[in-house]
């Protein structure tokens, strides 16, 4: 899925450092509901969220030292939250492949909003208007329009028609993420064993958390801990 700019940004004066993750994913904002590309990585016990094309400051951080306080069964359906905000990247649908779309498929689209601002969220295609498709630079261009019903988002039951730059394809594949998978796992794991202190949990994926009430003194920027839809800014 194309990265979706929410809001213009000034550039830092020196590049960002990025951890290494190995695959691009598709993760809902629990902020705005909208669909992002993210790649994942595990650092100081949490997993961090780094979406693609924004500063440091905006990733995403789940510690699981922040489900201490929970009881088990709460602890267990935010983690199982978190797990349904992710899936396989959305592809762009090609010029050349509209034709192989049917009614009622899932498509990841671009919603335009106030201020020229476009962010993705889900829909499902309802018909295709075909037209004849045009030759640019050598390339096909398709000119089908596409009738969709938002299923998610400010337009969530109604209807709209759209041009094919806007319509990515949902994968139906799982997530095969081994960073991702590892540590959603290891966190189910150790609270199905009754492990119900979350800094156990956080010391278990590798690293040491931080005292009670603050953030560790060499954390990076936008680091804060949090799971579920709620945020905890120490």
């Amino acid at each position: 899925m194309p990265p979706t700019p929410r809001k213009p940004k000034v550039p830092p004066t020196k590049p960002q450092r990025r951890p290494r993750s190995l695959s691009r994913l598709d993760f809902r904002s629990p902020a705005d509901g909208a669909w992002y590309g993210a790649r994942v990585a595990v650092q100081r016990g949490a997993l961090r969220v780094m979406y693609e094309e924004f500063l440091e400051e905006e990733d995403e951080w789940y510690d699981p030292a922040a489900l201490a306080a929970a009881s088990p069964s709460s602890a267990a359906r935010e983690v199982a939250a978190l797990r349904a905000r992710f899936r396989a990247a959305s592809t762009p649908l090609d010029d050349a492949r509209c034709r192989d779309l049917r009614a009622g498929a899932p498509l990841c689209v671009a919603c335009p909003l106030d201020g020229d601002l476009l962010k993705f969220y889900d829909a499902v295609l309802e018909s295709v208007v075909p037209a004849a498709h045009g030759i640019v630079d050598g390339e096909e261009r398709c000119t089908c329009r596409f009738t969709v019903r938002w299923t998610d988002g400010p337009r969530a039951g109604s209807r709209e028609e759209v041009g094919v730059e806007q319509v990515c394809c949902v994968k139906p594949s799982p997530v095969q993420d081994p960073v991702l998978i590892e540590f959603l796992d290891g966190v189910t794991k150790l609270l199905g064993d009754g492990n119900s202190g979350g800094a156990t949990a956080s010391q278990e994926n590798g690293a040491v958390a931080a005292a009670e009430g603050g953030v560790p003194a060499d954390a990076p920027p936008g680091f804060y801990r949090k799971f579920g839809v709620g945020r905890q800014q120490e």
